[in-house]
């Protein structure tokens, strides 16, 4: 008679058993719904991607055959476990790239480079630009050329205009006294100016961050029920290894990294797949 609760108990853990692995099975996952990348100290949520396709995780594992009389297989080590993970986002992401790059961004005034060409008309004196140059004080312009004809001379600031020299003040250029004579031309210039915006370096000795990385999906099973499923990265480290494709019809944003083993939490993996029943 003591067999018997032995074997309901080995029933009752083999039914607990194939539950959990029901929860599993039988479902696909129809869409990724986000990427969110979060700070492995403060967690803080650094990004949250929410237009990403074509993602993809590779699981690998190196091996070692053991090999007897005939070269036949004994038998095989298995050993060095990896992941990498590579997806493109529909969008430039500013928060994307400073997981790549490893540096951050910078917001304020920043400053940016403005090339115009202006037609000028014979006797013209002055040039209006778009936007106001930046600068040290009497040497705001980069670079000023004129082309008269066949012509094109380069000419240097200075505080007043002169026949070699052309002034800035308050969007206007003063040309060089004289130069568009009687039948006028092009007037080159270069400028920086300033505007309130954001910036982000890819510094050369700076690179990517490692983060931990979830991905937010849904799945639906053959009857038609729908679950949460969510895989959790604790180590995801990106790298700069990307491409910008620009002049098409839109720029994506590549990206991809490699997964790390979570020494410091004492467990030794590379993700967790996590499933539950949307309500």
């Amino acid at each position: 008679m003591w067999w018997v609760p032995f074997l309901h108990t080995k029933i009752y853990e083999s039914e607990e058993f194939n539950m959990n692995i029901a929860m599993l099975e039988g479902w696909t996952i129809t869409s990724l719904e986000t990427v969110e990348a979060y700070d492995r100290t403060t967690h803080d949520c650094l990004i949250a991607l929410d237009e990403v396709k074509n993602f993809s995780l590779k699981n690998t594992e190196d091996k070692s055959e053991v090999k007897g009389k005939g070269e036949n297989t004994l038998f095989i080590i298995k050993k060095n476990k990896g992941l990498t993970g590579d997806g493109t986002s529909g969008y430039v992401s500013g928060g994307l790239l400073t997981l790549q790059t490893g540096n951050n961004a910078v917001e304020g005034d920043i400053s940016f480079r403005k090339r115009e060409v202006k037609t000028v008309a014979k006797d013209a004196t002055t040039v209006a630009i778009a936007e106001t140059a930046s600068g040290t004080a009497g040497a705001e312009i980069v670079s000023l050329k004129a082309t008269i004809g066949d012509t094109t001379t380069t000419y240097a600031q200075a505080v007043t205009a002169d026949a070699t020299h052309f002034s800035y003040t308050n969007k206007t250029i003063t040309l060089p006294t004289g130069i568009t004579g009687t039948v006028g031309g092009e007037i080159e210039v270069v400028y920086n100016y300033s505007k309130t915006g954001a910036s982000i370096a890819n510094s050369a000795d700076t690179y990517g961050k490692t983060v931990e990385l979830i991905l937010n999906c849904l799945g639906k099973n053959l009857c038609d029920e729908y679950y949460r499923i969510q895989i959790v990265i604790p180590r995801a480290d990106f790298n700069a290894n990307f491409d910008f494709a620009i002049g098409g019809d839109s720029t994506d944003h590549p990206f991809n990294f490699i997964g790390l083993v979570d020494k410091c939490s004492g467990e030794d993996k590379l993700w967790d797949f996590k499933v539950c029943k949307d309500a």
